[in-house]
């Protein structure tokens, strides 16, 4: 057996992954530090005593235009929220919730035993705010989040207003959620007109997202002096540590609204060419004013995203909760748009566009069951005298390391307990796939595998912008064989001849990535071998056949190669 190939290559950010991780999975402003914070200095001095907020409270009311007794500063919004579910509690007000939501609304569901209405989401995953709206009743409170976690929907002004009049009708609060509001455009002092407007309304927001302090916890509540002082009697007196207080105060500065201002652009229109690779590779994305976007559609693709952000060290969101009441199987990721978007939209084009797909060939273009695997079955018989299965052979090749079916045959004849030279079986073993001069090959059974219109697509139509390589265990001879066999043009053959050493080493892939300059690369095959060789190379690897691959590190796996046609 050839020694398995150990990659630990640290790669830059178009080839792999790098030491420190990029973190997209949270909305945080992981890759961008708020300038105006940079210079900022901790004391110390006072931290003997209990915090006082009265001068924060002061700033963030002038920032915004509002009385001092307009405004609580919470500890995140996260308390802003539990708030919201004990003034809930202690009211005995039902809560009224359109999904999809933020998952920390159905965390305070289940905590506090809320009565509470969820309202499933429209087909496209847009919130039904007409059906909630049909909930309201004297002393309910509509809980509404725009734009939305986890799809980034913003809800129009002019639906708020209706919502907050509807709502006052009926005796009932509205509850706005507006913790990503600086990523929509023209829309931060829409909702301080209606806080003037609606005395049933109450605002939420945060500085842990568009201004980049979610280590200092600091959210706040807006609205009329009588619905906050409904909060503030339920809120704790000291939920701020001073050196939270400190930092808050640099927040509201004209120098920090500006570059906050600034910031939000810049993430437009990066989620804008975010959204455009993805839109463009057919899938479905909520239209988005926030800082990411929720992403579905195939799943196979959805998977392939998944394994090239972890390649190249992106964390993005892969588990989402809070989608629906009665469905759990909503497929869908939430990917944090970054200021540095190169890194991201390399991974995403590698994803749903590679530059190079390499083949192995046996099992996945050429069916070789009644040739390869008859010519074992026939020399393991030939040396030993005893028949082997198909299954014999599929669990030796499924624990890897015989890429070679000369290897492996010899190892299936060691197991029968007959010792041969490689040499010997090697000879027989040709013998029975090519032929002889009184008898036929088995190699005149074998069947092409590769559809046509995919063989059109990939090896002839687009192989100018995509790459092929066939990456295979073959001798030479065999290996152009076998192209011509499959009709495959225009593709680089690299044979077990070509290499040092076989795969699992991933040098043949990393062959054809060098000739072709490209790094954007899937490998597909049917082996833990092949499985082995991709991600040695910092290839995708696709495999074809059984789901076992997954254990073999397999970032999909395919039925058939045909599949791949629906994800190019």
């Amino acid at each position: 057996m050839k020694p398995l190939y150990q990659n630990s290559l640290n790669l830059d950010a178009a080839g792999g992954s790098s030491a420190k991780p990029l973190k997209l999975d949270f909305n945080e402003r992981s890759d961008s530090r708020p300038l105006w914070l940079s210079d900022a200095v901790i004391s110390t001095e006072c931290l003997w005593k209990y915090p006082d907020k009265s001068g924060l409270q002061a700033t963030a009311s002038q920032f915004y235009g509002i009385d001092e007794n307009q405004l609580l500063l919470t500890n995140g919004g996260d308390e802003s929220i539990e708030l919201l579910f004990k003034l809930a509690c202690l009211q005995k007000r039902k809560l009224i919730l359109p999904l999809p939501a933020f998952s920390q609304y159905l965390v305070g569901k289940d905590v506090w035993g809320s009565s509470i209405d969820l309202i499933e989401p429209l087909d496209d995953m847009r919130i039904d705010l007409s059906s909630a709206q049909q909930c309201l009743e004297n002393n309910s409170i509509l809980i509404l989040t725009s734009p939305n976690n986890p799809t980034g929907e913003l809800i129009p002004y002019d639906e708020l207003v209706t919502a907050c009049e509807l709502a006052r009708s009926k005796g009932a609060m509205v509850f706005l959620d507006e913790a990503y509001i600086e990523f929509a455009r023209n829309q931060t002092d829409d909702t301080l007109d209606l806080i003037q407007q609606f005395d049933n309304l109450v605002v939420l927001r945060t500085l842990s997202k568009a201004f980049g302090l979610a280590g200092i916890r600091c959210g706040y509540l807006m609205g009329q002096a009588s619905i906050v002082s409904e909060f503030k009697k339920l809120a704790m007196p000291f939920n701020l540590p001073s050196p939270t207080i400190e930092c808050a105060k640099k927040a509201f500065s004209d120098s920090a609204k500006l570059e906050v201002s600034n910031y939000a652009k810049a993430i437009a229109q990066n989620r804008e060419q975010v959204a455009e690779v993805l839109v463009t590779a057919g899938l479905s994305l909520v239209d988005s004013s926030a800082n990411f976007v929720f992403v579905q559609g195939s799943s196979e693709k959805l998977r392939l995203i998944k394994a090239a952000c972890q390649k190249r060290n992106i964390i993005i969101k892969t588990t989402l909760s809070g989608l629906s009441a009665t469905r759990d199987d909503i497929e869908a990721i939430r990917i944090t748009i970054p200021f540095y978007i190169k890194p991201l939209l390399s991974a995403l084009q590698w994803a749903v566009n590679p530059e190079l797909l390499c083949f192995d060939m046996d099992g996945v273009l050429i069916d070789t069951s009644k040739s390869y695997d008859a010519a074992i079955k026939a020399t393991v018989k030939s040396f030993s005298g005893k028949d082997i299965t198909q299954s014999d052979i599929e669990v030796l090749r499924g624990q890897g390391g015989f890429n070679n079916d000369w290897v492996l045959t010899q190892a299936l004849i060691k197991q029968l307990g007959v010792e041969s030279k490689l040499e010997q079986v090697t000879d027989t073993f040709q013998e029975f796939y090519q032929g002889t001069s009184g008898s036929q090959g088995f190699k005149t059974l074998e069947t092409v595998i590769l559809g046509q219109d995919l063989l059109q697509k990939i090896f002839i139509t687009s192989s100018r912008r995509l790459k092929t390589a066939i990456v295979t265990g073959r001798p030479k001879d065999e290996a152009i064989e076998g192209a011509q066999f499959v009709g495959a043009r225009n593709t680089l053959v690299i044979s077990d001849d070509d290499v040092q050493v076989s795969k699992p080493n991933p040098e043949g892939v990393l062959k054809a990535k060098q000739y072709y300059g490209k790094e954007a690369c899937w490998m597909l095959g049917d082996t833990p071998d092949d499985m082995a060789a991709a991600n040695g190379a910092n290839a995708l690897a696709i495999g074809i056949g059984s789901e076992s691959l997954y254990e073999f590190g397999a970032d999909l796996v395919l039925t058939s190669v045909n599949e791949l046609e629906v994800l190019l």
